[in-house]
């Protein structure tokens, strides 16, 4: 009996692991999806970020997220932080999103002064303006 409750704990930790993935198919990879997005999609913005959202008709529920970080962000190393922390703050909060719906995060300058948390608040609050954001609390 205790080697099963093992294994049911094991595959829980498994399972709840895979849900805060950031999988294959919730990245958009192709320019006609992009160009959906930015032709089609509501546009928030604020000081450090632009934030294009298009809601899918295609009935699937997956949330993807494009990332767009031009040079006038920083050095390589600058900019590839700040996309690791957009990537992560799409991964953490996804499952608040409404689904299938496809997301372009457009990093401005001032993106890169931000720290996480900071980032983390402007990302959030511009979504939960434009009610794309169900959060529980």
């Amino acid at each position: 009996m205790g080697k099963i409750v093992i294994r049911r704990s094991l595959s829980k930790k498994i399972l709840l692991r895979k849900t805060f993935s950031f999988t294959y198919f919730e990245k958009l990879h192709l320019q006609k999806d992009f160009n959906k997005v930015f032709e089609k999609g509501l546009r928030l913005k604020n000081k450090s970020i632009k934030i294009l959202v298009y809601k899918r008709n295609d009935g699937s529920v997956t949330r993807r997220l494009g990332l767009v970080t031009p040079r006038k962000v920083g050095k390589a190393v600058i900019r590839n932080k700040v996309k690791r922390r957009l990537r992560e703050i799409f991964r953490l909060n996804k499952h608040f999103l409404e689904p299938g719906i496809d997301l372009i995060f457009i990093s401005r300058a001032e993106t890169a002064l931000l720290n996480y948390s900071s980032l983390k608040k402007n990302v959030l609050d511009l979504l939960k303006d434009a009610k794309f954001y169900m959060d529980l609390e």
